[in-house]
């Protein structure tokens, strides 16, 4: 007997999969016999996506960053639906990410992505309290990752990875030696996902855990591991939506490796401060976001969805995980607005720190984080 809520779940699963325009069925009578047409219409534009993104941050004491990003995504390459996905960014720090998605069976449970990537960013080094420098930390890696698709909910990773890199001095003594190094472990990750929306979403969670496990048996410096947790979970009442946000980054044998050093510093990871501001091999990062939808901002084309909120957040880096204390704990704050206009979301913020530090943000389109 055919259930048509199944049969509905089913066709909102392959609508899912964001190849169609539109998924639908149909009463079909031929004769005596009885069926069901299903019609799935790809989509009328792709299947190639690409998206831009501007991000500007300025504090006023003469840090400033900005970037420009793109992301392309490339659909339906085969028959078992594999993706090719590369995000660009250029800017204050640089990221190229290009990794090849490949299912290994059309139920999309096992798949198989060889990931590259280049990245490039600020690194401060911290005696204590103070800033002794900051570093230009550059890191070439190439990785494997072989897993399983949990429904439509959740994701787990295992991984081989292998890299070089270096780091030299941007700000601070030029006495202070360039650093060379070379990364390779395994990688493992689980993440879930049932937020109702990737850009603003009203309810739902997200997280992720990725551990790493560096070797010297594939060309690692020495061995460590490093763990990283990533929680957010959304609820909404009426016009009134809250989430809240838990990071925690930690390591084993890594305290003075400078390319596992955690950074907080930007909009919602300490927003007074300015991006990267602490570096750390163990921090954490805590946040409450509040956001009310004021209504839309104009008519037609312009009818963009207008949110005022704001967020209380508090965390810090620590040297040694001997030194994590909460009386450590760094407060800070923002206020934001927010759209999601035509050309993608839209953010203009306004970060504060305890000591009174400031910085202004502003965010247009998909960006590379």
């Amino acid at each position: 007997p055919l259930s048509t809520a199944s049969l509905r779940a089913d066709l909102a699963r392959i609508y899912g999969l964001g190849l169609f325009e539109q998924v639908d069925y149909r009463w079909q009578a031929e004769g005596d016999t009885h069926g069901i047409e299903i019609d799935a219409r790809a989509k009328s534009w792709g299947p190639g996506y690409m998206r831009f993104g501007l991000s500007l941050e300025e504090d006023f004491e003469g840090s400033s960053a900005f970037a420009i990003s793109a992301r392309y995504l490339q659909t339906a390459m085969n028959r078992l639906g594999a993706e090719w996905r590369t995000s660009l960014r250029l800017g204050t720090n640089t990221l190229l990410e290009s990794e090849f998605y490949q299912p290994l069976s059309f139920d999309l449970r096992y798949f198989v992505a060889p990931i590259v990537s280049l990245n490039q960013r600020n690194v401060a080094l911290f005696s204590g309290s103070d800033r002794l420098a900051r570093y230009r930390l550059s890191t070439l890696e190439s990785r494997i990752d072989v897993g399983r698709e949990l429904g439509n909910w959740g994701e787990l990773r295992l991984g081989i990875f292998r890299g070089a890199g270096n780091a030299r001095v941007k700000v601070g003594d030029p006495a202070l030696q360039r650093l060379d190094f070379n990364t390779g472990g395994y990688r493992a990750s689980f993440g879930f996902d049932t937020l109702d929306d990737t850009v603003f979403p009203s309810r739902g969670s997200r997280y992720e855990l990725e551990l790493e496990f560096a070797r010297e048996a594939l060309a690692s410096e020495r061995d460590y591991e490093t763990l990283i947790s990533t929680y957010a979970g959304y609820r909404t009442f009426g016009r009134h939506t809250w989430s809240v946000g838990l990071d925690l980054a930690t390591s084993n044998d890594a305290d003075d490796i400078i390319e596992e050093s955690y950074l907080l510093g930007g909009f919602l990871n300490l927003s007074g401060l300015d991006r990267g501001a602490l570096a750390g091999p163990h921090a954490a990062v805590g946040r409450v976001v509040y956001q009310r939808r004021m209504g839309s901002t104009g008519g037609g084309l312009f009818d963009w969805p207008l949110y005022l909120g704001g967020s209380l957040e508090a965390g810090n880096v620590w040297a040694t995980r001997d030194d994590v204390s909460f009386g450590d704990l760094v407060f800070n704050g923002s206020l934001f607005a927010r759209f999601d206009t035509f050309f993608g979301p839209f953010y203009l913020a306004t970060g504060f720190g305890e000591s009174g530090e400031t910085t202004v943000y502003l965010f247009l389109g998909a960006t590379a984080n």
